[in-house]
């Protein structure tokens, strides 16, 4: 069945002349949009899919994955985000009743676990490699922090402010922030409203985690007598939708810019992780020719 697995790498924009697959998945991240489908249906999305879209077929299809998992395909290279996000979209993803969907429930089990024996051996430690490490190199010796959203950006990036800056996160979701301060007793939690909420007579940093408009954003800035000194933009979108303050607005492709003198350290790291990655999809198209009825039959 490996033969017939077909992924679609989508560029990020609107989705709306996208169809939803019928036999496939589809996971969303903020810089890509993946389609596993077979044969069949990639013909049919093909169409309809933008003129940037990547096609990759079996063992390629299973590299370019293993890759996107790792975080060698982000500007953040080796990033953790990607994972947790790829691991959350399997738990939760509606795989199809048959066989097909026996072995994309299969193949995303065996691709995950590859991704986890990648990262052990090549991509731990990395440091500032990590969305939270990047944001506290830009707020050292800034008191406050002001955090927008609490879902998974912001729980990443949490551990590495907490003791070196007083963070106060802002949200829509009461359930969810809620479950961010068990974690971490240590923030302060605050409703996300078009209204004022606590006045601060210290250096305050902004730090965007949530999905929201560059327009919804200057609005509740609008409403706070609280004195920005600067914003980290982390959206995806900071580059199409940009926000315009008054104060320096550093956005995620100026934030990726600083690690370039990194770059050069980590390429044996990245190197031996692409290598071990080629070998994991050598060996699981080398396993998929030794299953006469298809992966099916490891789920019988």
């Amino acid at each position: 069945m490996l033969d017939e697995l077909v992924i679609v790498n989508h560029p990020a924009g609107p989705e709306d002349n996208l169809p939803t697959p019928l036999h496939g998945l589809q996971w969303k991240t903020c810089l890509r949009r993946i389609s596993l489908l077979n044969q069949a249906e990639s013909n049919s999305v093909a169409p309809a899919a933008p003129s940037e879209s990547e096609f990759y077929r079996g063992k390629d299809a299973y590299r370019f994955l293993l890759e996107v998992v790792c975080g060698l395909r982000s500007p953040l290279v080796g990033e953790t985000a990607v994972m947790g996000q790829f691991k959350e979209f399997c738990a939760q993803a509606k795989f199809p009743n048959s066989s097909w969907g026996l072995f994309l429930r299969q193949f995303t089990s065996e691709l995950l676990a590859d991704a986890k024996r990648v990262r052990h051996d090549h991509l731990e430690g990395m440091g500032s490699q990590s969305y939270g490490g990047l944001v506290r190199r830009h707020l050292k010796e800034i008191p406050a922090t002001s955090v927008m959203g609490a879902g998974k950006l912001a729980k990443e990036i949490l551990p590495w402010l907490l003791g070196k800056t007083d963070v106060t996160v802002f949200s829509r979701d009461r359930v969810r922030a809620e479950g961010l301060l068990e974690e971490y007793p240590q923030i302060h939690l605050r409703q996300f409203a078009m209204a004022y909420s606590v006045c601060e007579d210290r250096k305050v940093a902004l730090v965007i985690a949530a999905p929201l408009s560059a327009s919804e954003i200057e609005k509740w800035i609008g409403v706070q007598t609280t004195q920005f000194v600067k914003a980290l933009d982390l959206r995806g979108e900071a580059e199409t939708d940009p926000v315009q303050a008054s104060f320096p607005v550093i956005r995620l492709s100026d934030l990726f810019d600083t690690l370039k003198n990194d770059r050069p350290k980590l390429a044996g790291r990245v190197a031996a992780a692409r290598d071990e990655i080629r070998q994991a999809a050598q060996r699981v198209i080398e396993q998929a020719q030794f299953r006469p009825f298809g992966w099916e039959d490891l789920c019988a």
